[in-house]
């Protein structure tokens, strides 16, 4: 029982841990890489709690309950780090959208000054 409420309150304050840190910062502001290396490190932490909460459970008796809450936890944590992880796919397709955007409207830009420079003879007094 005791390992039980140990384990489940690791999981919550990891899990409080990672609902702090899901403020949706800009584009600006954040390294993409550095956001990903971070989810990976924190998938990672997950799957190791999960199978030392695994290992910890084949040595109870009620093995089939404790797989149970310690899967729910694992899914708890891995639906929020996927939700980060997209969050930051959307911001990074957005990001590109807009660079995308500024190379097209330089390229017309461009395009429309020698249009203009074609189209005006330059008359020689």
């Amino acid at each position: 029982m005791t390992f039980k409420i140990l384990t489940g309150l690791i999981l919550t304050m990891a899990q409080l841990a990672v609902v702090a840190q899901t403020v949706e910062p800009t584009s600006q502001a954040l390294d993409m890489g550095a956001e990903r290396e971070r989810i990976g490190r924190e998938r990672a932490a997950s799957e190791v709690v999960y199978a030392a909460s695994e290992r910890a459970c084949y040595s109870r008796f009620a093995v089939f309950d404790c797989l149970s809450d310690a899967r729910r936890a694992k899914r708890l944590t891995t639906d929020e780090l996927r939700r980060q992880e997209l969050v930051l796919n959307d911001m990074e397709r957005q990001a590109k959208a807009v660079d995308a955007l500024k190379r097209i409207e330089t390229n017309v830009a461009a395009q429309q000054e020698q249009i203009e420079k074609t189209a005006k003879p330059e008359t020689q007094p």
